[in-house]
């Protein structure tokens, strides 16, 4: 795995090692005098050495995760061979060694949000399993959550291996999920669960299969979400869900 200490790789972590589907080795980017867009208060207050709990569940997916348990505390508890690399650039050439140096093919990558991976680290023989938050092709892009559930009251996650694309790379699983729950907090709770929970589904199944996106599907890429219309979308989902 390649993470960072969001709610996304602790929600994959925790959820992998539940589900006895321990990686081999993690690449785990930090750096402490660096906010990402995605970090929590909780992320910014807490030190790995908490024993403070906070759990963030979806109850109709059954699946949960400590928000308060930072990523590295959950590595060194379930005793994972781990490199840290105090640099969240994903393309910088600390972590593409890094990468070059894993014996495994395949690699789960939770890394920062605002990085994309280039051209050099995707030509190092690793397959990169990414989890998109909306069914593709139709929703690439940013935010998608938001744009699915505004124009159609669902949630869709699709399991790709990343290229050079934006979410354009082979698809490996896609699934539909219906949340009913009222008032969960779609960046923090309901995106890193609905990721984790199609990553454990895909993950059970026997054999790596991948298939090119349907060109004939229809395409849409989408931008970062106007914060009007991203109010909207969770008023909406709150009222008819």
């Amino acid at each position: 795995m390649l993470v960072t200490n969001n709610n996304r790789s602790k929600a994959y972590l925790q959820n992998l090692i539940k589900n006895n589907l321990i990686p081999n080795k993690i690449l785990f980017l930090n750096d402490n005098n660096v906010t990402l867009i995605e970090h929590t208060e909780n992320d910014k207050l807490i030190s790995q050495d908490t024993n403070q709990k906070f759990v963030r569940k979806l109850i109709d997916l059954d699946i949960s995760f400590d928000e308060k348990e930072h990523v590295l505390k959950t590595i060194k508890n379930n005793n994972i061979e781990f490199v840290e690399i105090n640099n969240l650039n994903v393309n910088s050439k600390d972590v593409i060694e890094e990468v070059t140096k894993m014996e495994d093919k395949y690699i789960i990558y939770s890394g920062p949000s605002s990085y994309i991976l280039g051209k050099e680290i995707l030509s190092k023989n690793k397959k990169f399993i990414h989890v998109h938050p909306g069914l593709l092709p139709k929703y690439r892009g940013s935010t998608t959550i938001y744009y699915s559930m505004l124009l159609e009251l669902k949630i869709g996650c699709s399991v790709i291996f990343l290229n050079e694309g934006i979410d354009e790379g082979p698809l490996l699983y896609k699934k539909e999920y219906k949340i009913s729950e009222k008032g969960i907090d779609f960046d923090y709770v309901l995106d890193p669960l609905v990721r984790a929970k199609a990553l454990i589904e895909y993950l059970k199944i026997d054999k790596i299969k991948s298939t090119q996106q349907n060109s004939n599907e229809k395409k849409s890429t989408f931008y970062i979400i106007h914060p009007l219309l991203k109010h909207i979308s969770i008023i909406k989902y709150n009222r008819e869900t």
